[in-house]
């Protein structure tokens, strides 16, 4: 009998601590990204099994990007989303999840879009001008 009660509870410590440690792994974009184009998706990786509860994108404004999130019925690692085209700017994700005890997690990242436009003019200011005659 104690042998099973000590088994129980070493069970418990062990799965608690397990999902005490589960973080976010890797996102698309990554935390701190430039990125000269509007992403196409948006992905978060775990280090192990976790249930969304919420994840927010929005702008430097504080202006949420609707990109159809619903919160996860099935705990899963793997998360990904389709994204509306981002205009340039300053963008942060917010995620809440839970881990498969209950446990809380949240965490954030920020990444930063350039545009296209602006990467091509750059181009085109260093590009060797040609002196015209008239």
């Amino acid at each position: 009998m104690k042998f099973i009660t000590i088994a129980a509870i070493l069970g418990l410590a062990v799965s608690f601590s397990a999902s005490a440690h589960i973080s976010l792994k890797q996102s698309t974009p990554q935390n701190s990204a430039m990125l000269m184009q509007s992403p196409e998706q948006l992905t978060l990786t775990f280090s192990g099994e976790v249930q969304l509860a919420k994840v927010l994108l929005s702008d430097a404004a504080n202006k949420q990007v609707d990109f159809n999130f619903k919160p996860s019925a099935k705990a899963n690692s793997n998360f990904s989303w389709p994204l509306p085209k981002l205009e340039k700017g300053n963008y942060t994700v917010k995620w809440i999840a839970l881990g498969g005890d209950g446990h809380k997690m949240s965490g954030n990242f920020d990444f930063i879009l350039h545009s296209s436009d602006t990467h091509s003019k750059m181009k085109d200011m260093s590009a060797p001008h040609k002196q015209h005659n008239h």
